[in-house]
């Protein structure tokens, strides 16, 4: 296990900068195929419709062969979907290799954070909030990278084959590690099971705000505000650095407040931030609005994954993949509910399922599903 230490970070890391730039350079990517935000919501949810039986098989090939088998598989496969996807050939062979990306990228964050889940100096909350700060800091840097590039003249197809050498080189790096992950070989006890349910839907909701931001914040600011190229890759920006922070931090007030009060104020600040940025009229200000909403909705999803890994005990790997499987239906909506309310109402209105969202959380916290 001492070998572990410095891989998870990279893979996290790593994860992130693919996301921050992929988010980034979507606006050009819908440009090229003359997508709106209907048809673009649908695609992306097609991927993610495909990623989640392909993430809980996942769950369970941890399991047996050990996280880092799972981990090289995994981001060999996104890196596919990415080669895949930059061709730009034609909307069939785009539509493939988003499939592709969603279903590696999807099964790559179950097998790193059941590796996570399966060590016991990762598991702990504070650790495993680091692990998803690196994610957000890779955020940061991808976006405002792929933003810069776009933005200073590079084809936005070119950002493609290079993130593919990252997550390639990411899969070399699990290769040559020989950690081993705890676990079971039997199924997750059905008690197991309908204990973590609940916080797979929480997990939900707070993948749905995420994704909803993620994917829509660069489209949202260069379409609907005007924004140019690098303006609108400082909303995934802000919004990764905002996650970064509050990761930061996070473990902290988790462990001050306790699991409750952190999703309650979490829940708060996602609702407050989407206020201001919905109803600002400038850049700057949906900016400001969506970093504060990031925010707040950093902090749901470690604490919820670190209360499913220890409620599920030796059953973490699988534990990890239910709920993040389970919470990705999240993904799986919101693009195209966002898109699909883009398309009748505009996308200022089909973002307001985001805050509405974080309000449910608010509910949730007062439940026993909240408690550890």
């Amino acid at each position: 296990m001492r070998l572990l230490l410095p891989r998870l970070p990279i893979a996290f890391g790593v994860f992130g900068l693919v996301w921050g730039a992929w988010q980034a350079i979507l606006p050009d990517l819908a440009a090229r195929f003359d997508l709106t935000t209907g048809p673009l919501g649908l695609m992306l949810t097609a991927g993610f419709a495909v990623s989640l039986p392909v993430m809980l098989a996942t769950g369970r090939i941890i399991d047996r062969v050990g996280p880092g088998p799972g981990i090289a598989f995994t981001a060999l496969g996104m890196a596919g979907g990415l080669i895949v996807v930059g061709t730009l050939t034609s909307l069939p062979v785009l539509i493939l290799g988003v499939i592709l990306f969603a279903a590696g990228s999807g099964a790559f964050d179950v097998a790193i954070n059941g590796a996570a889940l399966g060590d016991e100096r990762w598991s702990r909350p504070a650790r495993l909030t680091l692990l998803h700060a690196a994610f957000s800091a890779g955020g940061v840097i991808g976006a405002l990278g792929g933003g810069a590039l776009v933005g200073g003249g590079t084809s936005f197809a070119l950002v493609y084959p290079g993130l593919a050498v990252a997550a390639a080189a990411v899969a070399a790096l699990a290769l040559t590690t020989t950690w081993h992950l705890r676990g079971s070989q039997q199924g997750v006890p059905r008690p197991i099971a309908m204990a973590i349910l609940p916080l797979a839907a929480i997990a939900g909701l707070a993948f749905l705000a995420e994704g909803s931001m993620e994917t829509w914040s660069a489209i949202y600011l260069r379409d609907v505000l005007g924004a140019p190229a690098f303006v609108g890759a400082l909303g995934p920006g802000a919004f990764h650095a905002a996650m970064l922070a509050g990761r930061l931090v996070g473990a902290a007030v988790a462990g001050s407040l306790g699991s409750p009060a952190t999703l309650l104020v979490s829940g708060a600040m996602t609702v407050g931030g989407m206020a201001v940025a919905l109803l600002g009229p400038a850049p700057a200000t949906a900016i400001a609005g969506m970093a504060v909403a990031a925010l707040g909705v950093s902090f749901v999803v470690p604490v919820v994954v670190s209360l499913a890994g220890r409620r599920a005990g030796a059953y973490a790997g699988r534990g990890a993949s239910y709920v993040l499987s389970l919470g990705y239906a999240g993904f799986l909506i919101g693009p195209s509910l966002v898109g699909v309310l883009g398309e009748l109402a505009g996308l200022r209105i089909g973002l307001v399922v985001v805050p509405v969202a974080a309000s449910v959380i608010v509910v949730a916290s007062r439940s026993r599903a909240a408690r550890g």
